[in-house]
């Protein structure tokens, strides 16, 4: 080994941003062991792990993510992330985000125009090739021209789909209940992300009883309405940034009272300050 350059390793997370497609880079130093808090992603969030075993909380159960593998989880499906034991190693995740939109497009061209969202039953794949192909994905995409870019995530995508996934035919969205109900205020929220929002106006928009929408929003989702909101508005500062938007002005955009209550969520949730996130 080589000999040390005094300078201490600390945690690093990048992100890159090419249209709808959100690229992290997550890098943690030996050292002891993390766990990120309860969370969702509005994308299908794809995560590459190398380095050292990973866990996720998903569906009610614990998943052990071996090095190499590849795993998938849910748009708006509460997960929690951490390490099983202190890190020996370095650990590197590499993180895609692709939009609901872009994945109902794949699942139309493989199972017709009325194919739904694609479902994968199990986060934790196992396929050498699969991670292979993932890993070229993340590390040329920045250096691809678009044409380039656009047929390499398509076949990937494709090639995920085609493998470990499911295409269900999609339901009619019309019907009354307490999904629905749901759903009427996740919107509300991601379309309002910077906005005051109070409880009696997420239960109008939901036609329940604050106490009853409080209960039901909370089942359904896995956390309160609270902290749904600030997962949207996270998400939404992560783009802001990688757009190079002064970070501030993103504290400003996405509804957070200042810079130090944006700092403090997001160092929470990512890792990272946002002054440090964009990569350069």
């Amino acid at each position: 080994m080589g000999a040390s350059t005094g300078t201490p390793s600390r945690t690093r997370v990048t992100g890159r941003l090419f249209h709808d497609i959100l690229l992290e880079q997550y890098r943690y130093p030996p050292g002891p062991g993390v766990t990120l808090p309860r969370h969702a992603h509005d994308e299908y969030h794809l995560c590459l792990n190398v380095g050292t075993p990973g866990q996720y909380h998903y569906r009610g159960a614990w998943h052990l993510v071996p090095p190499g593998s590849l795993t998938v989880i849910m748009p708006d499906e509460v997960h929690q992330a951490r390490d099983p034991a202190d890190r020996e190693n370095e650990s590197t995740y590499a993180v895609l985000y692709a939009s609901s939109a872009r994945m109902r497009q794949v699942a139309a061209e493989l199972g017709g125009p009325r194919a739904g969202l694609p479902y994968f039953g199990d986060p934790v794949i196992a396929d050498d090739d699969l991670a292979v192909r993932f890993a070229r994905v993340h590390r040329l995409l920045h250096e691809d021209t678009a044409l380039a870019r656009d047929v390499r995530l398509l076949s990937l995508l494709t090639l995920l789909l085609e493998r470990h996934g499911r295409i269900r035919t999609a339901a009619p969205p019309e019907g009354r209940g307490p999904v629905p109900a749901v759903e009427a205020a996740r919107a509300y929220l991601r379309d309002n992300y910077a906005a005051d929002v109070t409880l009696d106006e997420l239960a109008r928009v939901a036609g329940l009883s604050p106490f009853h929408f409080a209960r039901l929003f909370r089942r359904h989702v896995g956390m309160p309405p609270h902290a749904y909101q600030l997962q949207v508005r996270i998400s939404h500062a992560k783009r802001l940034l990688l757009r190079g938007m002064p970070v501030s002005r993103v504290a400003q955009e996405t509804g957070f009272f200042d810079l130090s209550h944006l700092t403090r969520h997001f160092k929470r949730h990512v890792g990272v300050a946002p002054g440090s996130y964009p990569q350069r």
